[in-house]
This record gives structure tokens, C-alpha cells and sequence, in this order.
């Protein structure tokens, strides 16, 4: 081989390197991209191998390579067991169309052991990572202001500016929730990512620094209303509820005990705009009959008046 060529081969070996650093690409785009054959580009993909590159490809065909961080210690099984599971709520229970969130994923499963690896499954996107997920990763992270346009249902989309806190997966329905403080408002306001129909990140307007702690305005949340007011509702279920009601610590759980054959429990409930508890009331439904409303008054009037509508629109026989 001539001094050129390898000469050419080595710029190419490095741009190569990049690019599989900063996307996950196919042969066919790496090839369009360093202006060479598919076969070149495998016959480097297994000399950066040999040379020690941790160069990765997906399972399924077409196969696209990237280079994943090396890691040379041996896995703690309850760390990978976590990581595992965080992998299936991510990307099979709120999957995105997104190279990069794809990218994350793949680099976030390299981590694991071969048995776990070889169940993870991650399979290809389908589109381009959303604009405005993008933009709003993107000013969060760099502490920038967002102008932007949400459409709440039934509603006329409202155009507005504000200061992102944080985002994170809801528990409950396993979709993308991002946390911001309106300008001009005081409290810091709950916004469903799907219902943003525009957003453009402002990097001359800094975010300011505003308080923001998740693990008092999310942990006793039963979905995405959390912090702020509250109620303490406090339920009797019946004996046939127990070997499922028993088991786990709810959120928001007071106080709970066995008072002869029921169970007892106390929770912190928190109200939405309207003062109402309308996530806990949800979780009371889906109890039927097996539990009761005790107190306080307002909340078991509420339940006793939706078992009332029930009968009077269903209860025909």
C-alpha cells in the first residue's frame, strides 16, 4: 500500500471515529459519507475492533454501528437488573421516534451482562428525534428560556414563555412530562409533552434559578399533580381487598392497619386546579365495592355521588 492510500485510510480512520462517536449509522451512509465502498467500511469497522475501538451494532438489519464507552469492570447484577428494567420503561412502554434516544438507549445497554443484553431487544426508530422534545431537552439542560405553543383538549393552542425545572416518564401512563414555571407566574406548572405543538429554545434569556425539588413535588404524587395542596383520605377495604391492597407501600401512605378483618389506610391526596383529588379518586374506582370512603366528608359525598350516577345511567337489568 502506497503512502497516499494510507495516508487516506487513516483521515478516513479518524473521521470514521466521529462519526460512529456522535450517531449510530448503516454502512451505506458511512460509506456515502467518507466518499468510499461498503466494503472499506467494514474492513475498517474490523480493524478499529482488532486495534481495541468497542465498536457495537445493532441487532436487527440494516445493521448500524457506534462506538460505546468502555467499561472494564465487571457488572453488579443488581445494578444491571435495574438498568434492564429502566430499558424496558423506556424504550418498549414510551418509546420515541428518535435516533438519539435510541443512541442513549444502546449505549445504556452495552452496560449490561450478554444474558441480559441478548433480552433487551431494542428495535430501530421509525423518524427523526421531534423537534421540540429536542428543544426542550436542549434548553433545560443549558438553563435557557422556551418560547413555546400548548394546546390543552378542547382548548385553542396558547403561546407563551417559560423556564423548565425538569422533565422526567410519568409513572402511571409512562409518557413524557416536562415541569415549567410560566413567566410572569409563581408556581411551577405540570406540561404533557404531546400537547406542545411548537417550541424554540431563547439563548439570550437565562433561566433563573427556581427551587424545584422532585422528591417532595413527585414522590406522594399518584400521577402527575403533586406538591402543592392537599387532603388526607382515609379507606376501609374489605377482607377480600387485603392480599392485594396489603402488600406495598402507596403513595403518599400516612397510616395503615388491620381493624378486624379490614385494613385501614391513610393517605396524602394532592388536589388538582379545580381541588379536587382526581388522581387517588381514579385509583378508588378501580376498587369497585371492595373499599369504602370514610373520610373526609366532601370526598366520600364525591364517591358516594358517582356510585349513585352509576345506578341511575347503568342500572337497568
Amino acid at each position: 500500500m502506497s503512502i497516499t492510500r494510507r495516508r487516506g485510510q487513516g483521515q478516513r480512520l479518524l473521521r470514521l471515529i466521529r462519526l460512529l462517536q456522535e450517531d449510530v449509522l448503516d454502512s451505506v451512509t458511512l460509506a456515502a459519507t467518507l466518499q468510499c465502498t461498503q466494503q472499506e467500511i467494514q474492513r475498517d469497522l474490523r480493524l478499529l475492533r482488532t486495534e481495541g475501538w468497542n465498536v457495537q451494532e445493532t441487532p436487527k438489519r440494516p445493521k448500524r454501528y457506534f462506538l460505546a464507552p468502555e467499561d472494564t469492570e465487571e457488572p453488579d447484577p443488581v445494578r444491571s437488573v435495574v438498568t434492564h428494567a429502566l430499558l424496558r420503561m423506556l424504550h418498549h412502554h414510551a418509546p420515541t421516534p428518535s435516533h438519539v434516544y435510541h443512541r442513549a438507549a444502546l449505549e445504556l445497554s452495552e452496560t449490561l451482562p450478554e444474558r441480559l443484553r441478548e433480552v433487551t431487544l431494542l428495535s430501530e426508530p421509525h423518524g427523526d428525534t421531534p423537534r421540540i422534545l429536542e428543544t426542550l431537552a436542549a434548553a433545560w439542560c443549558w438553563g435557557q428560556a422556551v418560547g413555546f405553543t400548548y394546546c390543552k383538549p378542547g382548548e385553542t393552542p396558547k403561546r407563551g414563555m417559560g423556564d423548565i425545572v425538569y422533565m422526567e416518564v410519568n409513572r402511571t401512563n409512562l409518557d413524557w412530562y416536562v415541569f415549567m414555571r410560566r413567566r410572569g407566574e409563581k408556581r411551577v406548572k405540570t406540561f404533557h409533552l404531546s400537547r406542545f405543538t411548537d417550541a424554540v429554545r431563547l439563548p439570550n434569556e437565562p433561566s433563573p434559578d427556581i427551587p424545584f425539588n422532585p422528591r417532595h413535588e413527585l414522590d406522594g404524587a399518584w400521577g402527575i399533580v403533586g406538591g402543592g395542596d392537599t387532603c388526607t383520605i382515609t379507606l376501609r377495604f374489605a377482607p377480600e381487598a387485603l392480599p392485594w391492597v396489603t402488600h406495598r407501600q402507596w403513595p403518599g401512605q400516612l397510616t395503615a392497619k388491620l381493624e378486624g378483618e379490614h385494613y385501614l389506610l391513610t393517605v396524602q391526596a394532592p388536589l388538582n386546579h379545580q381541588h379536587l383529588p382526581v388522581e387517588v379518586m381514579a385509583w378508588i374506582r378501580g376498587w369497585g365495592p371492595r373499599v369504602e370512603v370514610i373520610s373526609p366528608d366532601w370526598v366520600r359525598a364525591l364517591w358516594l355521588a358517582e356510585a349513585r350516577e352509576l345506578l341511575v345511567r347503568y342500572g337497568r337489568i
